[in-house]
């Protein structure tokens, strides 16, 4: 949730890239093309969702937190097991649990064994927020791949999961 964007807006054509990479017989100017393409489309859905948070007084990152704990609010968890799942640091996560904690969103529950460690609970007034924007999130987040037909969301969402592993793949090394 590092809120990174792609600002190149005017993409090159792919003869440009085919040129641009004659220099470099191991680059495929198709994949430079299709990153470049996948960028793109990326940080627009992210700019479109992000204004959708504000105006709905929130942040990718207390959204997030949020939608975490909301998977099972009747349980608490930790602040470092909900930065793992987030993907922000820890410094990041105790940032937004002071912020939601002080909006009275979230509530941190002394453990009764170890009272240096707590977990992290939706409060009431945090569900019925999210009660309150999940159906017009949803609505746009779908509007947002309603051109597509069901089969080609589905591949979509296949191809995108290799390019993830390639990603993993390719950062590991």
């Amino acid at each position: 949730m590092s809120g990174g964007m792609f600002y190149l807006r005017d993409l090159p054509k792919y003869e440009a890239i085919c040129k641009r990479c004659e220099g470099y017989p191991d680059v495929d100017p198709a994949s430079v093309e299709c990153s470049l393409v996948l960028m793109r489309v990326a940080s627009d859905m992210l700019a479109a969702l992000e204004a959708y948070w504000a105006r709905n007084n929130t942040s990718q990152g207390r959204f997030s937190t949020m939608m975490v704990l909301n998977r099972d609010p009747s349980k608490g968890l930790a602040p470092s097991d909900l930065a793992r799942r987030c993907g922000v640091t820890r410094a990041t996560m105790t940032g937004l649990l002071n912020g939601l904690e002080r909006d009275q969103l979230i509530t941190r529950v002394p453990d009764t064994n170890d009272h240096r460690m707590a977990s992290v609970q939706l409060t009431d007034a945090g569900i019925q927020y999210l009660d309150k924007i999940l159906p017009d999130y949803y609505h746009r987040t779908a509007a947002l791949m309603s051109h597509l037909p069901h089969d080609d969301k589905i591949m979509l969402e296949k191809l995108l999961w290799k390019v993830n592993d390639g990603i993993i793949a390719y950062t590991e090394h």
